[in-house]
């Protein structure tokens, strides 16, 4: 035996643990020395005879760790951005003292007096943290005098079709917060009336915490406004102006002007004074944006069911003209927040918006049936002139009340209260018109004539009460209850104008109906953030159970309806008026960072979703959205529960950084738009019938990357992208035939500012996506091209004057297509195409005034890291 190896072996061991045993740890927190609040990101710099000897950042927490440490005595440096600089003395790590813990380290704000010097910088577009990314708004200056949606639309997560609806990932099912504040009317309409100038950043959270409401599949969309700011008073004033009125007409069939006016003038209000911030807002856009639709839909007639006596053939629409949209929307705003004292402050905000928008489709249809083998068949062809308008009117309020107070150095409580209440009105004018082949301006009485109307107003009460405790070590505890109610009263009425000129088609009578949803969610939640060593991570756990009751008032129609879309044999009671749903659920959460070194770093985010249906829905109304489709929604709706698995990786190099993001969503109890043919319900050839329903799983799986690049100092390049598989699996029994779609979704977003010198900045932007499958179709591919220019006069202070290009390319447009099969059969099958006409040119001014601009203390508050 070879005692001398082993005795080597033994004494290294030894003189390892001895070495080990002889280290030691330093941590503390860095704060704001004013606020108490944590700064993220400080450097930390241990040195030991002015030599640099470890190094580190404080986390988001403001927290920091330093392992492995020898004994011995040194100094602490601690920098960052804006503060000045501190210096800790005689950091001693001794046998008696293993652990130094520096408890909080403070740094003053920065008083560097800047007036006469401009300091300029181009600051990053996105930024990622461990929970979400932040993309600052104004980067985006081709969104300037739009909103909220048209900012989303340049986000590589985000897409926006034809009709304005926005996506997250492939979803419409997302929840809206405004400043950390969560909302409860449609995203799409909520989005819809915020102004792009006021906002700071949008946050994109995918996969959000237990703090945060479990609804919606896509997470969450918070909208950041422009609040805070430097001491004294800020008003900033905006006006746009735009159009083509170059191409500007009038609809050959309706008379109807058709052009691309839109204007938007805005002025926003912040003061700061001591412990008093208020601020305030109020803009006015409006927008038309001219259009052309093209649709093409046939039906198979059925020889068993169809009563057109072609059976085996089809029914055919061929349907085009003008498809103009608009919309007026109007926002007001304000907000005070005042500091009772070092540790208390309330804040009150207050939001009011009123939107009118809607589109017209002015359609000539060429319509005829085909036999068995595509013939036309003669004495068939008949054209019909159909306007048909749909109008969306409603307005917005939310109001909420925060007190927050500090119960120790380490201890905060949170109350808030929300009531927030809305009102949206529809309408839907449907005309039928004999036409000849000439121009037709229908002053007559048409031959058909349907108008329906509804009304849905919410009113939703919400109430949180949230704990927080800050460890010495850094990390966090928060613990909270958020109970809400929502109760929505909705009204529908549907009356026709038949050839005699007359209202009042008795036989569509029962179409009227009515709605009273009440829907009360009861959360309760708890989270823990905390770092070891290299890694921070966030353990969440979130308890939800609603109890959920609507009554509708008439179910005269329903067997007739849900006839086309399940047996009637298949246990749905038809004159069932109350539908209740009760459900428990827990939601667990996780986030996790490691950083690998000062340039990398990885990160892993999980969590369970729910998505309970809209009442829009639920609601059982029967439209008629064009001359052939019907549409309504379905109270036996169940919610989606939802999988969402996210895998980052962040590479740091100079100024410029590249995330990686891996994705994974898995939803179970989809809810589809599914069609079906009705055979009786207005046209001798049939009708498509519209309905949603719980109709299979749906999954997404692929990458989305995001790049910052600082490229020579004067040129800001981001570009974002996506890839991924998505598959619709469809439920056999509710689509007839399981046709489980599939297709490889992609997208490109680049977004490039150029400081052409110092006041002339141009901004260009370019977007690309493929089309993507849908439980019944699949949509088609969308790019467009905008550039602007900013100037701002140095000789004019405050002012800035822009000019842009929207559509430079002109390929606004979407299309598609819907299909439904029985085997090889197919059933039905609409095609559209909506073009949007572009090369719209937008004219901006702005004036900003700051009564102490050159003052570079900002107001702070204490709940500001909350969110």
């Amino acid at each position: 035996m070879n005692y001398t190896k082993i005795t080597g072996v033994v004494c290294g061991l030894l003189l390892s643990l001895s070495a080990f045993a002889q280290t030691g740890i330093i941590k503390g927190r860095i704060v704001d020395a004013q606020n108490n609040e944590e700064i993220p990101f400080a450097n930390i710099a241990l040195m030991e005879n002015g030599i640099i000897v470890k190094g580190s950042v404080t986390n988001d927490n403001g927290a920091f760790r330093l392992d492995n440490i020898a004994e011995g005595t040194y100094s602490l440096s601690v920098s960052f951005l804006g503060y000045e600089a501190s210096e800790v003395k005689d950091v001693t790590v001794s046998k008696e003292s293993r652990v130094v813990d520096l408890k909080k380290i403070g740094l003053s704000v920065s008083s560097l007096n800047i007036e006469g010097v401009e300091v300029k910088a181009m600051a990053q577009t996105a930024k990622t943290k461990i929970d979400r990314k932040t993309y600052r708004a104004q980067d985006f200056a081709t969104a300037s005098g739009g909103s909220a949606v048209d900012v989303l639309d340049k986000l590589p997560a985000v897409s926006v079709d034809g009709e304005g609806t926005v996506s997250v990932r492939g979803t419409s099912d997302f929840l809206v917060y405004i400043n950390g504040k969560p909302t409860q009317a449609g995203a799409t309409e909520i989005l819809n009336q915020i102004p792009a100038d006021q906002i700071k950043d949008v946050e994109i959270i995918t996969v959000p915490g237990a703090r945060f409401d479990a609804q919606g599949k896509g997470g969450i969309i918070n909208i950041t406004t422009q609040k805070g700011g430097l001491d004294g008073l800020s008003i900033v004033a905006n006006g746009m102006v735009g159009g083509t009125p170059w191409t500007n007409k009038d609809d050959v069939y309706s008379h109807q002007k058709l052009d691309n006016n839109r204007y938007n003038a805005s002025i926003s209000m912040m003061y700061n004074k001591d412990k008093l911030s208020i601020s305030g807002a109020l803009s006015m856009q409006s927008r038309n944006n001219k259009g052309r639709g093209i649709i093409d839909p046939y039906i198979y007639q059925d020889p068993e069911e169809s009563v057109s006596g072609y059976p085996g053939g089809y029914y055919v629409f061929d349907g085009e003209g003008s498809r103009p949209k608009w919309y007026t929307n109007m926002m007001a705003n304000m907000g005070v927040n005042y500091q009772l004292s070092e540790d208390a402050e309330i804040a009150v905000n207050y939001q009011y918006s009123n939107r009118t928008s809607g589109r017209t489709a002015n359609y000539v249809y060429d319509t005829y049936f085909l036999d068995k083998d595509g013939v036309l068949q003669e004495g068939t062809r008949k054209e019909i002139f159909n306007p048909n308008d749909i109008h969306r009117d409603g307005w917005f309020s939310n109001l909420s009340v925060d007190y927050i107070q500090k119960v120790n150095e380490n201890s905060k409580l949170s109350t808030t209260f929300i009531y927030e209440t809305s009102n949206l009105d529809q309408t839907i004018d449907n005309k039928e018109f004999p036409y000849n082949g000439e121009r037709y301006y229908y002053n007559d009485t048409p031959d058909f004539h349907s108008f329906q109307s509804d009304e849905t107003p919410i009113d939703a009460y919400r109430f949180e009460l949230d704990y927080q405790h800050i460890y010495d070590n850094g990390n966090t505890i928060n613990v909270g209850v958020q109970p809400q109610l929502i109760r929505l009263d909705g009204a529908f009425a549907y009356d026709t104008i038949i050839g005699n000129g007359y209202w009042g088609d008795p036989s569509i009578e029962s179409y009227d109906n009515s709605i009273d949803l009440k829907r009360d969610v009861y959360s309760a939640y708890i989270d823990y953030n905390g770092t070891s060593g290299k890694l921070s991570y966030i353990l969440g756990l979130r308890a939800e159970y609603m109890d959920q009751l609507m009554t509708v008032s008439s179910t005269e129609y329903f067997e007739y309806v849900y006839g086309y879309f399940n047996d009637v044999g298949n246990g749905r009671d038809f004159d069932q008026t109350d539908f209740e749903q009760r459900k428990f659920d827990l939601f667990p959460t996780l986030h996790a960072k490691y950083d690998m070194n000062e340039l990398n770093s990885i990160s892993l985010a999980a969590s369970r979703r729910i998505n309970r249906p809209p009442a829009k829905d639920m609601a059982p109304y029967l439209y008629r959205r064009h001359q052939e489709i019907y549409e309504m929604g379905d109270p036996l709706l169940e919610p989606e529960y939802t999988l969402n698995v996210e895998l980052n990786y962040t590479r740091k190099f100079g100024k410029s950084n590249m995330t990686l993001t891996g994705f994974y969503r898995g939803v179970d109890n989809a809810i589809y738009r599914v069609n079906r043919v009705a055979y009786d319900m207005g046209n001798p050839g049939g009708v498509l019938l519209r309905s949603y329903t719980n109709a299979g799983n749906q999954t997404s799986l692929g990458a989305e990357m995001g790049l910052n690049m600082d490229i020579f100092s004067k040129v800001k390049l981001f570009v974002g992208g996506s890839l991924y598989d998505f598959k619709v699996i469809a439920d056999d029994e509710l689509l007839g035939e399981s046709r489980d779609s599939r297709s490889t979704n992609w997208n490109l977003k680049t977004n490039a500012s150029w400081m052409i010198s110092n006041p002339l900045k141009l901004t260009v932007d370019y977007s690309i996506k493929s089309g993507s499958v849908t439980p019944q179709g699949k949509s088609l591919e969308f790019q467009a091209l905008n550039a602007a220019v900013n100037y701002k006069p140095e000789k004019l202070n405050g002012w800035t004057f822009s000019a842009k290009v929207l559509d430079i390319l002109g390929t606004n447009q979407a299309g598609g297509y819907t299909a439904a099969y029985e085997g090889e059969q197919i059933l039905l099958r609409r095609d559209y195409v909506y073009d949007y006409e572009g090369q719209i040119v937008e004219l901006g001014i702005s004036y900003s005034f700051n009564s102490n601009k050159y003052k570079a203390k900002k107001k702070k508050h204490i709940g500001d890291d909350y969110f």
